[in-house]
C-alpha cells in the first residue's frame, strides 16, 4: 500500500473512530448545562475530583496490556492463538481489576481522608472503586475492536456506554436528586450495561483458554509501560489536588469545566490514535513506512493545533452557553488544556521509535520526567494563579512529555521526523491563542479577532506544508 493509501486509509478510519467518540462525548458535554445548575459548583468540584482520580487508576490498571494486544496481536500464528492470546488478557484484566477495586473500596474511609479532606467522602470514593471493574471490561472490548480492525462496533459500543451513562445520570441526579452520588451511580450502572454489550460484540475472540506462556510475553511488553501509567496518572491527578490543597472547591468546579474543552480535543485526538497505532504497528516492516510516519505526524500537528486553538478562542461563548456565569473564569484555563491535549497525542506517535524498538522503559525516563515538570508546576503555580495555574501546568507537563520522547526515540530508532518545524508551527498556535485570550476587546471586534487569528494560522499551516512529502519528510544529504 502507498504512502497516499495508507493516508486515506488512516483519515476514513480516524472520521469513523471520531464518529464513536464524538457521538459518545457528546452526552458528556450535553449533560453540563445540568449538572452546573443542579449541583453546587462545590459539589461538581468533587465529581471531578472522583473521576480523576478513577482515570489515573484506571491507567495503572491497564498495565500496559492494550500496547502489548496491538504490537502482538498480528504475529500468533493463527486465529486460534489470537483467540488465546485475548482470552488470556481478558482474565488477567477482570482479576487484576476485582482485586484492586475490592482493596480500594475496603480502603475508601482512610483514602477520603487523605486524598479529599474528608471522611464524608467515603460513598463517592467506594463507589469510584467498585465502578473499576466494569470501566476496565469495556475499555478491553474497546481495545480488541480496535485492534481487530471493527471501527462500527467500536462506535457501537461507545455511543451506547456514554449514552447509558449520560442518560442514568440525569435520571439519578434529576429524578431521584441524588447529588455527587447520581453522577457516580450513573457511570457504575451505565458502565457495567456497557461491559456486557461490549463481551457480546467481543464473544468469538474469548474462549475459556488461558495461555501463561503469551500472558507472559504481553506482560514483558507492557509491565515497562506501569510506569509510565504512573507517571501519566500523577499529571493527571496532580492539578486537581493542588487545586484541593491550595484553593477551593470553587476553583476545582472551574478546573472541572475547563477540562470539557480538553475532552473536545482528546475526542479528536483519540480518534487519530485508536485509528493509527494499529496501523503503524501493522506496516513497521514496510519500506516507506518512514515516510508514512512522518507524514502523519505533520498531519497531526497542523490539524490538532488548529482545532485547540478554535477550541481556546471559542471558549468564553461556550461556557456561556454550557454553565451560569459563576464558570466564566474557565475560559483561560480552557486554552491551556486545549493545547495539552495536541501535546499529549504528539507523545503517542513520538512514542512510535521506542515502541519499534521494544525498549520500552525509555517510556518511564520521558513521562518521568514530565510528571515531575507536574508536581514542580502546580506546586509554583495553583497557589497563584487557580485554575489557570493547574491548566498551564498540565499543559507544561504534557508538552515536555512530548519533547523527551521525541527526543529519546530519535537516538534509538530515528525517523525523518521534521521536529523543528512541527514545534515551531505548535507554539506559533499557542501564543496566538494566549495573545488573542489577554487582548482582544469585548463584544464583536473582539470575536473579530478571534476569527481573524485562526484564519491567519490556518493560513501558515497550510503554507507550511507540513503533512506534504516536502514539508514533512526530513531529507539526509548524500554522502560525498
Amino acid at each position: 500500500m502507498s504512502v497516499r493509501d495508507s493516508l486515506r486509509r488512516l483519515s476514513s478510519e480516524a472520521v469513523i473512530y471520531g464518529v464513536g467518540q464524538v457521538s459518545g462525548r457528546a452526552v458528556n458535554l450535553l449533560l453540563v448545562p445540568v449538572l452546573t445548575r443542579a449541583l453546587l459548583k462545590q459539589q461538581y468540584g468533587v465529581t471531578e475530583l472522583v473521576a480523576g482520580y478513577s482515570a489515573s487508576v484506571l491507567l495503572l490498571l491497564v498495565f500496559g496490556m492494550d500496547g502489548a494486544l496491538a504490537r502482538f496481536f498480528y504475529q500468533q500464528e493463527d486465529r486460534a492463538a489470537r483467540v488465546r492470546m485475548t482470552s488470556s488478557s481478558f482474565a488477567f484484566r477482570v482479576v487484576t481489576g476485582c482485586a484492586v477495586a475490592l482493596v480500594l473500596a475496603t480502603a475508601a474511609q482512610p483514602l477520603a481522608h487523605g486524598m479529599l479532606g474528608s471522611d464524608v467522602y467515603t460513598k463517592y470514593l467506594r463507589l469510584g472503586a467498585i465502578t473499576l471493574p466494569f470501566t476496565l471490561v469495556t475499555l478491553w472490548c474497546n481495545d480488541l475492536l480496535r485492534v481487530t480492525f471493527q471501527p462500527w462496533k467500536f462506535v457501537a459500543l461507545n455511543v451506547s456506554q456514554l449514552t447509558l451513562v449520560g442518560g442514568l445520570t440525569l435520571t439519578f441526579v434529576l429524578g431521584r436528586g441524588l447529588g455527587v452520588a447520581g453522577v457516580l451511580y450513573g457511570k457504575l450502572v451505565g458502565d457495567a450495561l456497557a461491559a456486557v454489550f461490549g463481551l457480546v460484540l467481543c464473544r468469538h475472540h474469548l474462549r475459556p483458554r488461558f495461555d501463561a506462556s503469551i500472558l507472559r510475553r504481553m506482560l514483558g511488553y507492557g509491565l515497562p509501560l506501569v510506569p509510565v501509567a504512573f507517571a501519566y496518572g500523577v499529571i493527571g491527578a496532580m492539578d486537581r489536588w493542588a487545586l484541593q490543597r491550595f484553593a477551593t472547591l470553587d476553583d476545582v468546579g472551574t478546573y472541572a469545566l475547563a477540562l470539557k474543552f480538553f475532552a473536545v480535543v482528546t475526542m479528536g485526538v483519540s480518534a487519530f490514535q485508536l485509528a493509527f497505532m494499529p496501523m503503524a504497528f501493522a506496516r513497521a516492516q514496510d519500506p516507506d513506512a518512514p515516510r508514512f510516519y512522518a507524514r502523519v505526524l505533520g498531519l497531526y500537528v497542523a490539524a490538532a493545533t488548529a482545532g485547540a486553538l478554535a477550541c481556546g478562542l471559542g471558549a468564553p461563548l461556550a461556557i456561556r452557553l454550557l454553565a451560569t456565569r459563576d464558570y466564566a473564569d474557565a475560559a483561560r484555563p480552557a486554552l491551556w488544556l486545549a493545547f495539552a491535549a495536541v501535546a499529549q497525542g504528539a507523545y503517542y506517535v513520538s512514542a512510535l521509535g521506542i515502541n519499534l524498538s521494544l525498549r520500552n522503559g525509555w517510556l518511564a525516563v520521558s513521562t518521568g520526567g514530565a510528571a515531575l515538570v507536574a508536581a514542580i508546576a502546580n506546586l509554583v503555580l495553583v497557589p497563584r494563579l487557580g485554575a489557570e495555574g493547574a491548566a498551564a501546568a498540565t499543559f507544561a507537563a504534557y508538552t515536555s512529555s512530548a519533547v523527551l520522547t521525541y527526543a529519546i526515540a530519535q537516538r534509538l530508532h530515528p525517523l525523518p521526523y521534521r521536529g523543528a518545524r512541527l514545534a515551531a508551527l505548535f507554539a506559533m498556535g499557542v501564543l496566538l491563542g494566549l495573545a488573542v485570550v489577554r487582548a482582544a476587546p469585548a463584544g464583536a471586534w473582539g470575536w473579530g479577532w478571534r476569527l481573524a487569528t485562526l484564519v491567519a494560522f490556518l493560513a501558515l499551516a497550510w503554507k507550511s506544508d507540513v503533512w506534504k512529502e516536502r514539508g514533512a519528510i526530513r531529507h539526509r544529504p548524500a554522502a560525498p
